[in-house]
């Protein structure tokens, strides 16, 4: 509700809410329904969270290439564990070229 609210709704391919999959991050299934809806497999992602013990773990039982969101955190995080942590999230292009040329 909160990306209708904002007027964001039309933006992206994919929602994933707990009402679709019925289970919360850090389970594998709102991940997993969310690369069958886009058709793409773990390889082919990547994940961008703000909270660590939720989003990167979930995403990571799955083999997804993490980033921690940084600029969101509220819990004062130390060690993310996530595959790349971000002050700005203009940072990603970056990660992405990185990725694109290896």
């Amino acid at each position: 509700m909160r990306i209708f609210y904002l007027k964001l709704h039309n933006i992206f391919d994919v929602v994933v809410a707990f009402d679709d999959s019925k289970e919360r991050k850090p389970s594998s299934a709102p991940f997993k329904l969310a690369l069958g809806k886009l058709g793409l497999s773990s390889d082919e992602v990547l994940m961008v969270g703000d909270w660590p013990d939720r989003d990167v773990v979930g995403a990571k039982n799955l083999g997804i290439k993490t980033i921690f969101a940084k600029y969101g955190d509220h819990f004062g995080v130390k060690e993310s564990g996530a595959n790349w942590d971000i002050e700005n999230i203009s940072e990603i292009v970056g990660i992405i070229d990185g990725i694109n040329n290896e």
